[in-house]
């Protein structure tokens, strides 16, 4: 018995493909709203737990001190990040140039945060 082989055309691969389509993308909250109710706050978390404070008593190191206090900064690091990802998203005339740049450059910054604090480094970091 010959086997003969079954060539499917690209064309039909590609009409199948264009029948999987993906949900519209459907902002509901603002940049402005984005920023102050998630991306400010998360930042501060971010910023915050880790530091160092010299006064007339000495030196204090300020640092998460349990697994608890870790995890929020990990989740607000991802926070970050995941922002910095919806501001890539939209159609608008702010999806350009340094646009762009500025949200890869949250999204960097919060995926460095966010392994430093699952590393429970608080020299990364800070």
């Amino acid at each position: 018995m010959r086997i003969i082989p079954f060539v499917v055309p690209a064309s039909v691969i590609l009409l199948l493909a264009s029948c999987t389509r993906q949900p519209a993308f459907k902002p509901v909250a603002s940049v402005k709203q984005l920023m102050e109710g998630t991306v400010h706050p998360a930042s501060e978390v971010v910023f915050e737990a880790v530091g160092t404070v010299i006064s007339a008593s000495g030196v204090e190191e300020i640092a998460p001190k349990n697994d608890e206090e870790w995890e929020d900064v990990q989740n607000n690091a991802l926070m970050l990040a995941e922002c910095g990802n919806l501001f890539m998203k939209g159609e608008g005339t702010m999806n350009k140039g340094d646009w762009l740049k500025m949200s890869q450059a949250l999204i960097d910054a919060g995926a460095i945060a966010y392994k430093a604090a699952a590393e429970n480094t608080s020299d990364a970091l800070s």
